[in-house]
């Protein structure tokens, strides 16, 4: 327990009124007061007070604070790990198709000239990937990074594409969903999430990663531009109903 002398009080030695600690002059009689005393009682501080102080200063921390840094530092380790496994594993992926690709690009470019909308299964779209990029695998292929292919998969209303890479014979995977409007004649895509292996990502952040697919998305530059000036885009499970713009 500490043990403090503290003064307060001056008292005037012609008046004997008692003075705040910091006045000069007596607040009674004006005699200048003799400070000496309040330079003489300084506080005592108990040195065995001041040891413990020191000791809790310096010394480790408590156990309770101690306890709760060591959890927090395995949960986070705990849920590294559980993201890092989830990037790790593979999607479900479209199985690879060995049918013959449709001139999906030629189709596009003579729709107008089609009196029926063009419908193409997720086969055939994948087909027609498989065949357009195989000869763009070096522009998809960076340092350490080579591009291995590009899927397709729709349900209603949206479509996902996903592209794989290899690292040093290890595959990685990422996806982007899509849903896919008509807006005043325009079609128009709005991001609704993605994934990493099968981490998922959240639309917000996807709007910035869908950087990963600029290549892709390049590659397939004159489709997009095709696609762009149709009339209307719809996405079914497991198909795709593209129509020309009224005339």
């Amino acid at each position: 327990m500490t043990t403090t002398t503290t003064m307060t009080k001056i008292v005037c030695g012609e008046c004997r009124h008692e003075n705040e600690a910091e006045r000069i002059y007596c607040h009674n009689c004006g005699e200048r007061l003799d400070r000496s005393m309040a330079a003489a009682q300084k506080p005592m501080v108990d040195p065995t007070e001041t040891h413990r102080r020191l000791q809790k200063m310096l010394g480790p921390p408590s156990k309770v604070r101690h306890n709760f840094f060591a959890v927090s530092k395995l949960v986070l380790a705990a849920v590294a790990a559980a993201a890092l496994v989830e990037m790790a594993l593979p999607p479900e992926l479209p199985a690879p198709t060995k049918i013959v690709s449709p001139q999906i690009d030629l189709d596009l470019e003579n729709a107008h000239l089609r009196p029926s909308p063009l419908e193409y299964s997720q086969d055939q779209i994948n087909a027609y990937l498989t065949y357009r990029l195989i000869s763009k695998k070096a522009a998809l292929t960076y340092p350490l990074l080579t591009f291995v292919r590009a899927t397709a998969s729709f349900r209603e209303g949206a479509c996902t594409i996903a592209m794989e890479r290899s690292l040093f014979g290890y595959s990685i995977f990422s996806r982007t969903s899509h849903r896919v409007e008509t807006n005043a004649g325009r079609i128009a895509a709005t991001n609704v999430g993605g994934s990493i292996g099968r981490l998922p990502i959240h639309p917000v952040i996807m709007q910035f990663g869908d950087i990963i697919f600029a290549d892709l998305w390049s590659a397939l530059d004159r489709e997009r531009k095709l696609i762009g000036k149709m009339g209307t885009v719809n996405f079914h499970d497991g198909s795709v109903t593209i129509a020309a713009p009224p005339r």
